[in-house]
C-alpha cells in the first residue's frame, strides 16, 4: 500500500508563487505516494472561536470543512503544508488552519491521546517577495505548531524557504527556486525508501 501525501495550499492565489512549488513538488514525487492536493480557499471553514470546547473534548465544536482536513493532518505519511509569506508570517487562511489545529494541541498535549509517528515527514514551503534574511524568522516557528501537533517530529521536517518571489509568476521563472523544491523532493524519496 503506498504511503500518503497530504498537500495544503493556502495562497489564496491559484498557480502563485507557493501554489505552484507544491505542483512542483507533487509531479515529481507523485509515483511514489498517493497524493491528495488541497486547495485551503476551496474548504469551507471558520476562524477558531477560541471557545476551549477541544481542552476537555479533543474535538472542535465547530462542525465544518475542517474536520475531515484536521483528520487527514494526522493520518498521512507525509504533510506538505505551503504559505505566501504576507506581513512577515504565513498567510491569514494558513494562519487560520494553523489555530483550528488547537484541537489536536489538546489532544497531544491535554488528553495525550496523539503521539508523534516515528516515520512521519513533513515539508514546508514559503515564498516571499523580500529578499532580506530574516524574512521567514517569524514563519517557521508559526508554521512549525502544525507539524508538530500533527505528529511530524522536528528531526523529520524539511523547510524549504523561497526569497525574492513577489509577483504572481516569479516562481516559474527561478530556476534556483524550482532546483529547491525538486532537492526536496528528492531528500523526501530517499528517507521515505530508506
Amino acid at each position: 500500500m503506498q504511503k500518503k501525501l497530504l498537500a495544503i495550499s493556502t495562497s489564496p492565489r491559484t498557480h502563485g508563487n507557493s501554489d505552484s512549488a507544491v505542483d512542483l513538488l507533487i509531479d515529481a514525487v507523485g509515483s511514489h505516494f498517493s497524493v491528495e492536493k488541497v486547495s485551503l480557499k476551496s474548504v469551507p471553514f471558520s476562524a477558531c472561536c477560541g471557545c476551549g470546547f477541544c481542552e476537555k473534548e479533543g474535538e472542535c465544536i465547530q462542525k465544518d470543512g475542517f474536520i475531515p482536513l484536521m483528520e487527514k493532518l494526522i493520518s498521512c505519511d507525509v504533510l506538505v503544508f505551503a504559505s505566501p509569506v504576507y506581513a512577515l508570517s504565513v498567510c491569514a487562511q494558513a494562519k487560520a488552519v494553523i489555530d483550528r489545529c488547537q484541537a489536536l494541541w489538546a489532544r497531544k498535549y491535554l488528553l495525550k491521546t496523539i503521539a508523534n509517528m516515528p516515520d512521519k515527514r513533513g515539508i514546508f514551503i514559503a515564498t516571499a517577495g523580500q529578499t532580506y534574511p530574516e524574512v521567514f524568522d517569524h514563519t517557521v516557528p508559526v508554521a512549525r505548531f502544525l507539524f508538530d501537533v500533527s505528529g511530524v517530529r522536528n528531526a523529520n521536517m524539511q523547510y524549504v524557504l523561497l526569497k525574492g518571489l513577489d509577483k504572481k509568476q516569479d516562481f516559474s521563472k527561478s530556476d534556483e527556486a524550482k532546483e529547491a523544491v525538486l532537492q526536496a523532493a528528492a531528500e523526501l524519496v530517499k528517507n521515505m525508501d530508506g
